[in-house]
């Protein structure tokens, strides 16, 4: 007989909440360093920095052999003779002396054939140098936000997660307000990273070890073999977009690259959407899937009706945010519906492809992120001479498009999470109408207003039931509520 889950709607939305604070935060210190950016970078210089920004990330993914995941995975049940306090060391370890080692060789002996392939002006050796101490301490970063929401401890999670955000994005503002030259902001990128890491690391230093009974731990066997099995989905998600800025900067240039860079980061607002979901909603997942079923399919209309209404509203006005943008980057509207549609997917994914992590058949996500990158570069070859940087945004969305669509279909096979199929096919095909409106009707404000809040309004009907319900439930927390404070 199933057991019957105690798990309340409330409860559930209280837990979200409870990890969206980090999110809301971050999402402010995003939002103004965003707008700082757009008024006082050059798009040429920002296209450049934010390459290097993105590709120290793309070093900690490929560096890190996918142990975080086996952090995540065996935190509660170490492997013997290892602790939680040692798997940290064991995982961190691992992937820290193989950033090391890779470092070294890069920046001996290989240093300008590495730079060559993701920049285009000569840089010196001292960049690539930078490149990998910033990839290390954003390593930190993801293990101990690893280690502080495995715990459960939201307070040190959330202080964590807004710190890096600030340390990262705000101190790099130090040089675009001096000089905001490509080697400046790389310089106070890399000061705030180091700063943080040292912050946060030092109070837990005793969980770091590079000893040889740690790092060759029979506990490895185990380790070892379920990181890099997930590793590549990693490498390949950070590498799909890195790949369109490069292939920008190197055809198009760097201004262009700039611009998209910009719109790219300006599409992922829609994150505030999810907010602290993603975080609490895989731990959800693992734990309730057997009984929350229902629960479960619901949570999919409601997250993706939630995303399509953002997207609806942030189309209709998106003339107003490249205003505040400033001039330099005011091309970039052009492109920011198609782009839209690239964070889009991966947040309704968030609710339609653990049936594969539930099945245990990772290779499904990997083969889905692989597709995904080898229909990024085949797109970006057929459309980019033609359509230039719309060229590159559609092959980028497509590509995306893609990986949702075989790993939505493979995990639906396994666990079904989604309640109506025509239901969300339609959702998707009224999206993609909106974004081809909005494209065409580029220069006219009133007439994309009116398209988007159509698509507003149909979507409200199609999500009628799901709509009451959610106000429903937002009464009975405020009646809650008022009862608690009478009382």
């Amino acid at each position: 007989m199933e057991e019957k889950s105690s798990l309340s709607p409330v409860s559930l939305l209280v837990s979200i909440l409870k990890y969206s604070i980090a999110t809301v935060i971050n999402f402010l210190i995003y939002g103004i360093s965003l707008l700082l950016v757009a008024w006082l970078v050059d798009p040429a210089v920002w296209g450049q920095a934010d390459i290097f920004i993105s590709t120290s990330t793309l070093f900690m993914n490929i560096c890190i052999l996918g142990l975080d995941q086996s952090f995540i995975r065996f935190f509660n049940e170490p492997p013997q003779p290892l602790d939680k306090y040692s798997l940290f060391g064991a995982c961190f370890g691992l992937s820290g002396l193989v950033l090391i080692i890779t470092a070294v060789i890069s920046c001996v002996f290989f240093p300008q054939q590495v730079l060559g392939i993701f920049f285009t002006e000569k840089m010196g050796n001292i960049y690539l140098a930078m490149l990998f101490l910033n990839a290390f301490m954003a390593m930190i970063g993801r293990y101990l936000n690893i280690m502080y929401r495995m715990e459960g401890s939201i307070k040190l999670y959330t202080i964590e997660s807004v710190a890096m955000q600030f340390f990262s994005k705000m101190f790099y503002l130090v040089a675009v307000f001096i000089n905001p030259s490509v080697e400046n902001i790389i310089l106070w990128f890399t000061i705030g990273m180091c700063l943080f890491a040292f912050i946060f690391l030092w109070p837990n230093r005793s969980w770091v070890s590079f000893s040889p009974s740690v790092l060759f731990s029979k506990a490895n066997r185990q380790l070892l073999p379920y990181g890099l099995a997930l590793a590549p989905t990693a490498i390949m998600l950070w590498l799909n977009s890195l790949f369109s800025k490069i292939y920008i900067s190197k055809t198009i240039g760097n201004g262009p690259a700039g611009v998209f860079s910009m719109v790219s980061l300006l599409s992922n607002v829609v994150a505030i959407i999810q907010a602290g979901f993603a975080t609490f909603w895989s731990a959800f997942i693992y734990a309730n899937y057997k009984t929350e079923q229902e629960k479960i399919k619901q949570v999919h209309d409601y997250l993706t009706f939630l995303i399509v209404e953002f997207l609806c509203v942030l189309l209709a006005f998106e003339d107003v945010i490249f205003f505040f943008l400033g001039p330099e980057y005011r091309s970039g509207m052009a492109v920011f519906p198609i782009m839209l549609l690239v964070p889009v997917f991966l947040i309704i994914a968030e609710t339609t492809v653990y049936g594969i992590s539930i099945a245990k058949k990772p290779v499904h996500d990997t083969i889905g992120i692989g597709l995904s990158v080898v229909c990024n570069i085949l797109f970006c070859i057929l459309l980019a001479p033609k359509f230039g940087l719309y060229g590159v945004c559609m092959a980028l969305a497509g590509s995306n498009i893609v990986m949702f669509a075989y790993r939505t279909v493979v995990a639906q096979m396994f666990y079904r999470s989604v309640v109506s199929y025509g239901r969300t096919m339609l959702v998707i095909a009224i999206m993609f109408v909106l974004v081809a409106a909005a494209c065409l009707l580029n220069n006219n404000f009133m007439a994309k207003l009116a398209v988007s809040v159509g698509g507003m309004v149909v979507y409200i009907i199609i999500y009628r039931k799901q709509l009451k319900s959610a106000i429903d439930l937002a009464k009975g927390i405020v009646s809650d509520f008022m009862a608690k404070r009478k009382a």
